[in-house]
């Protein structure tokens, strides 16, 4: 975790593979780890979050995410844009304006012309996007619980996305796990075109919840395994 006003390094592994992936990470200046993933492009190799996924036993008794299940899909399509100056809802209380006075490397294309017509959504943006009606999907556990976002992937398959540009999302929860600390609901929402239907990004986030933070979690559990 990092806190703000930390340092952190972040680094690209050399690759000589030749399936278009390299090893990405972050590291604080004392050492710590940060965060490990892929990026590729067009590559076929498998990603970071991929294997995990791969990884995940079974998850029995979840009790913050009881009524959670994989398979499960979006109460509704969810209409989502990013104007420039629109502020993006109480998970991220800034615009992309905001944003772009801050950012560590940015571009002209963010913020006028670009070679695709107009003004694109920077790449960290992009799971702003995807979040910003998140609360309409129907996917919460109990509370309240302190959740985190431990895990996240960005795919873009038809982009890039564009700034004032309409795009419906369509959900589903594609696994449950658990840790000794945290219950997990792993989601895929995939970005389309409106009018075409075709997937033009897709995010894939791991919703972490910390089972302390949730006061009747002993309780629950109890009742969820008695008799087992």
């Amino acid at each position: 975790m990092v806190v703000e006003g930390e340092e952190v390094r972040a680094f690209v592994e050399p690759s000589s593979a030749d399936d278009g992936l390299v090893r990405i990470g972050a590291d604080k200046t004392d050492g710590g780890e940060v965060l490990r993933g892929t990026a590729s492009v067009g590559g076929a190799g498998e990603t970071e979050l991929e294997r995990r996924l791969a990884g995940l036993r079974p998850a029995d008794n979840l009790v913050i995410l009881e009524h959670l299940s994989v398979g499960q899909k979006g109460a509704v399509p969810e209409m989502v844009r990013m104007d420039l100056d629109q502020h993006m809802g109480d998970l991220y209380p800034f615009s992309l304006a905001e944003k772009l006075a801050v950012i560590t490397e940015n571009s002209p294309w963010y913020s006028g012309p670009s070679p695709w017509g107009g003004a694109i959504i920077p790449l960290e943006m992009v799971t702003v996007l995807a979040q910003y009606t998140s609360h309409s999907a129907g996917m919460q556990g109990k509370g309240p619980a302190i959740g985190l976002f431990a895990d996240l992937e960005i795919r873009m398959l038809k982009g890039p996305l564009m700034v004032g540009r309409d795009y419906l999302i369509k959900r589903e929860i594609v696994a449950l796990s658990e840790s000794r600390r945290t219950e997990s609901y792993w989601v895929r929402s995939q970005i389309t075109d409106p009018d075409t239907g075709d997937v033009l990004a897709a995010t894939l986030l791991n919703h972490a919840v910390l089972k302390a933070s949730y006061a009747d979690y002993a309780d629950e559990y109890t009742r969820l395994t008695a008799g087992t």
